[in-house]
């Protein structure tokens, strides 16, 4: 009995190992999507704003 208690724990044990590690790739990839998101997002105001001063530029 006590040598399946202690098979369970280790399988127990390397599961929560393998979840901490997954959820570490996953948060990475999160973080890496958000900035590239963030980015993205300024990019295209810093077009539009480009686009509104071109527009300006032309009027006068």
């Amino acid at each position: 009995m006590p040598d399946a208690l202690i098979s369970r724990a280790a399988r127990a044990i390397d599961d929560s190992r393998t979840l901490r590690e997954q959820r570490r790739l996953l948060m990475e990839r999160h973080d890496q999507i958000l900035a590239d998101l963030r980015l993205a997002v300024m990019e295209s105001a810093m077009v539009r704003t480009e686009i509104r001063a071109h527009r300006d530029n032309q009027d006068n």
